[in-house]
């Protein structure tokens, strides 16, 4: 026990001594340390950046069902295109995981938006019967053009008659199909 006590009155003094070897530095005083307004932006600052997912962007009920609504058109746009494309590489097994886009709350501009797709291709091991998987996971850029408007983003994808997918992306010739042929 007396040991244990000698012990633990060094311990501080120990890891004081560690943090100095090893060059770490000392905390600034409270005075020098950089001041901060209340949204954690450096003090007078005019406004940081802050963006937030495209689903937390929209707050009227037609604006949520829009967005929600035309990411269920896009899984099914891929899952339509992609027996004839995608899926006969070395993948045969796709799943569009999420579309997901940021969006500049103040402004409500993309700031980019990914698709996120499974693959994998399965094979059955004769001699033992086991299942032999090969997968991976894509994560695509978007090519949506910088400064495109989250609503003008979503009308525009919303519009066609056919397929959301192939749509032209606002303040671009590109649609989301080029996206994906450039990533898978």
């Amino acid at each position: 026990m007396l040991v244990h006590r000698s012990l633990s009155m060094f311990l501080p003094f120990l890891a004081l001594a560690c943090s100095a070897a090893h060059g770490a530095a000392e905390p600034l005083p409270e005075s020098a340390a950089p001041q901060q307004d209340g949204a954690g932006a450096p003090a007078g600052s005019t406004g940081a950046t802050s963006f937030i997912d495209a689903g937390s962007y929209f707050t009227s009920a037609a604006e949520i069902d829009a967005w929600y609504g035309l990411l269920r058109v896009l899984d099914d746009d891929f899952d339509a295109v992609c027996g004839d494309t995608f899926c006969e590489g070395d993948y045969s097994n796709y799943t569009p995981l999420r579309f997901r886009c940021s969006v500049e709350e103040h402004t409500g501009t993309i700031g980019s938006c990914v698709w996120v797709l499974a693959a994998s291709s399965e094979e059955i091991l004769p001699s033992t019967g086991e299942v032999e998987v090969d997968g991976r996971i894509f994560l695509c850029e978007m090519p949506v053009a910088p400064g495109t408007a989250a609503a003008d983003l979503v009308e525009a994808l919303s519009a066609p008659l056919d397929r959301a997918i192939d749509a032209a992306l606002p303040g671009t010739d590109l649609s989301l199909y080029d996206g994906l042929a450039e990533c898978l």
